[in-house]
């Protein structure tokens, strides 16, 4: 495995000498190179196990959507210039184009669980101490967030995988040891998964730029050195941003949503995001994960004063003040921070991975540290698993079951989506009915999206016509995706 190439840590061979084994030492690493092979394969099972009942269940809206934007599409080409659309991520959309629409869920989403698994493993390889690539695959195994994109048909697996890996091949490159070749793959095969790998890029450039200025003082250095490292991934990339200007040239291109940017909603985002890495309490605001997670990150760096150290602070600190500095929309979507989020858990992993390896009452507070994760993590896996991204099949099965119909929504284009997708399955028909027209046509059926604990037992639609519905069902969902529908049938 990548990891057998780990170099035992200071600690690691400070315990060998004081030992007084009169075992080679030879001998002894291989007996540490054998049992964290066993811990890292044991948690890459465990966290395959994960992924797969991550994975029951319905499709959800993103899911679907990826699918509708396929079915117009004469050949798999099309994928690269026809579509352009941020919900197309690139090999994603080719795994569903081939997997069919009307495969199992479970089916559907493969990709995206087999790209999570190995994320588990490219963790322990991105590790550095033998510690340090045992706890860093648990964090990745474990933690909700790589879990829940880490069984879901969409690209996000896939982001966090080449993200991990494009560190470890840059740092190859850095010692001169690595391939251009297979550094630019790595970056083309990020950009496929998701065009945020943009935001790896950017980490990785800048962290690249301050080690040669660091070693060369030479602003002309900087510039011929990034030039060599990085001209092969740009040759990679190269054709499918061609592919995407061709496609923007002809097609335009179309944003799913785009909602306007608050620090509010950074908090939100990047906050929520580090509380789910770590299972931390609800209770604890964004802004206090944020602090709390950076300054920890600064001194770290300040202790560490490492090549890696840098990394840290660019794409945890670094990149989401960037991204805060330029009013991104969308901040409180927790996804849209992944890459400061893999960065985070890779920073964990090793300063946790120093505590074991550092043994004594640091030891003791790595251990206490893992407990607490698994503790908090299982408070967020285990309504995930029971919610999941929402149910939406049974209840389409329950409007149609007795022939075409008609329904309301009070979020037309989303719910409409869901609903045909379902329908069309099951050969069924059923048509949504504007809200104004509801007294003209009586809809048999009213389908509210939001928290089920909020909507009313019975509906009124309107005053001036006797019209009411029911509350006959409910699908809450739970966690980083999905709908929670509550259905109501006519009183007539």
């Amino acid at each position: 495995m990548l990891i057998s190439g780990h170099a035992a840590t200071p600690g690691e061979a400070q315990t060998n000498r004081a030992s007084g084994s009169s075992e080679p030492v030879l001998a002894i690493q291989q007996q540490w190179t054998c049992a964290v092979s066993l811990a890292v394969a044991a948690i890459v099972a465990a966290g395959l196990v994960l992924r797969l009942l991550g994975a029951r269940g319905d499709l959800w809206l993103d899911e679907i959507w990826s699918l509708v934007l396929l079915e117009p599409l004469t050949s798999i080409d099309q994928i690269f210039w026809r579509i352009n659309h941020d919900n197309n991520h690139f090999l994603n959309s080719l795994y569903l184009y081939l997997a069919g629409p009307d495969a199992l869920p479970l089916l559907q989403r493969g990709l995206s669980i087999a790209l999570g698994v190995g994320a588990i493993v490219a963790a322990g390889a991105a590790a550095r101490g033998r510690w340090a690539a045992v706890v860093t695959s648990l964090l990745f195994a474990i933690s909700y967030p790589m879990v829940h994109y880490g069984s879901e048909a969409r690209g996000y697996a896939g982001l966090v995988l080449f993200t991990l890996l494009s560190i470890v091949f840059l740092e190859r490159r850095l010692d001169k040891l690595g391939s251009g070749f297979a550094f630019g793959v790595i970056v083309l095969l990020g950009f496929l998964s998701h065009l945020i790998m943009i935001e790896t890029v950017a980490v990785l450039v800048t962290w690249t730029a301050r080690l040669v200025w660091r070693r060369t003082g030479s602003l002309d250095r900087v510039n011929v050195e990034l030039g060599q490292i990085f001209a092969p991934a740009f040759l990679a990339v190269l054709p499918l941003a061609a592919c995407m200007l061709i496609g923007r040239l002809r097609f335009g291109f179309t944003i799913g949503g785009a909602l306007p940017f608050s620090f509010q909603a950074f908090a939100q985002g990047y906050g929520g995001m580090i509380r789910y890495l770590f299972g931390l309490p609800a209770w604890i605001s964004g802004w206090v994960c944020i602090i709390a997670a950076c300054s920890l990150v600064c001194v770290c760096a300040g202790i560490w004063r490492d090549r890696r150290a840098s990394l840290y602070v660019i794409g945890i600190v670094g990149l989401p003040i960037l991204m805060a500095a330029a009013r991104l929309p969308n901040a409180e979507f927790q996804r849209y921070f992944l890459v400061p989020a893999t960065l985070t858990l890779l920073w964990a992993g090793e300063l946790l991975g120093r505590g074991f390896a550092a043994g004594g009452k640091y030891r003791l507070f790595a251990a206490g540290a893992i407990v607490a994760i698994l503790a908090g993590t299982t408070t967020l896996l285990l309504p995930f698993y029971e919610y999941g991204r929402g149910s939406y099949a049974a209840m389409v099965d329950k409007i149609t079951r007795d022939g075409a119909t008609s329904y309301a929504t009070n979020q037309t284009f989303r719910t409409v989506m869901t609903v045909d997708y379902f329908a069309k399955r099951l050969g069924r028909q059923a048509s949504v009915v504007a809200q104004d027209k509801m007294c003209d046509e009586r809809p048999s059926w009213l389908i509210l999206e939001g928290a089920i604990d909020r909507q009313p037992q019975y509906v009124d639609r309107a005053p001036n016509c006797s019209l009411s519905y029911e509350r006959v069902e409910a699908s809450p969902s739970w966690g980083l995706s999905g709908l929670s529908w509550t259905l109501y049938q006519r009183r007539d």
